[in-house]
């Protein structure tokens, strides 16, 4: 998919494949649509002008169909269209949904679940720095505080030193996040103490034990590193925290919005058993009266 998507940009970037004039064509000039190889070949007088008009005609509808295309594509990269398993839930009353197990879990649910996994974090020593995020979770560094805050503030959701297992040892990455638009999760570790040889030696040996378990800076992983003199930018981890939240899929607040569903599923709720419970207790006393 992403390939197909990527070659349709590359075709219809300004430029570039197709967009040729017919002077081009009859000089017997042409493009690949392999962005690795150059862009413009020349070929020489091409004399069979049926061919050359025919190919017009194919390009120019080709363009067409491409642009079509990609619009789809580009749509479909962000979100699934007319997901089958929400248009039918969506169709149901609220009554009713409650009451259905659908195969599919909508991105809200899966993101609870992922965030309410149970597991045995890191006991810190007792002279160990307290360092508390804004949700009151406890960190080990500054910078960690830094980064928790701001995943928090763009509303990705992160679990904090989370057990991973490696073929040969368990580690505990900083923060995991979950790229809710693949479904897979992807691990930060941030290197603070760059200055230290030592730290510094453990940290080679530690990306080296990603790689050797398959996973890689650009697709699976995330570093940051800092030292003393030159510690965290906190407006590039804004920046990168931005961008990241695109990749990720969280375009839209879904925390946000799970946290608005819920108040409002609550405040229905109560206003239903109150008015319930009110209209029993005139029913009762009615009654009584009588």
């Amino acid at each position: 998919f992403y390939g197909i998507l990527e070659c349709i940009q590359n075709i219809l970037a300004p430029g570039s494949f197709l967009f040729y004039s017919f002077i081009d064509i009859i000089m017997g000039h042409f493009v690949t649509c392999n962005p690795n190889q150059t862009q413009t070949k020349k070929s020489g007088y091409n004399k069979n002008i049926a061919v050359i008009l025919a190919q017009i005609e194919y390009d120019e509808k080709l363009i067409v169909e491409l642009k079509n295309a990609l619009k789809t594509l580009v749509k479909f990269k962000t979100e699934w269209i007319n997901n089958p398993f929400v248009t039918a839930l969506n169709e149901m009353v609220p009554g009713k949904r409650i009451l259905v197990k659908s195969p599919y879990i909508i991105d809200e649910s899966y993101i609870i679940n992922w965030q309410n996994q149970q597991y045995e974090r890191l006991s810190f020593r007792d002279d160990y720095p307290e360092y508390y995020t804004r949700q009151g979770l406890r960190v080990r560094s500054k910078s960690e505080l830094i980064i928790a805050d701001v995943l928090d503030e763009m509303s990705i959701p992160f679990l904090y030193e989370r057990p991973l297992q490696l073929k040969n040892r368990i580690v505990h990455p900083d923060f995991t996040l979950l790229n809710i638009r693949e479904r897979r999760e992807i691990f930060w570790e941030h290197f603070g103490m760059m200055d230290d040889m030592d730290y510094r030696n453990n940290t080679f040996f530690k990306i080296r034990n990603y790689e050797s378990n398959g996973f890689y800076l650009h697709d699976s992983l995330i570093w940051t590193f800092e030292t003393e003199k030159y510690p965290l930018n906190t407006k590039e981890i804004r920046n990168m925290v931005q961008g990241l939240k695109k990749k990720l899929g969280y375009e839209k607040n879904y925390i946000t919005e799970v946290k608005n569903h819920d108040t409002t599923e609550m405040k229905n709720h109560d206003t239903t058993e109150m008015k319930n419970h009110d209209t029993t207790e005139v029913k009762n006393h009615d009654t009584g009266n009588i």
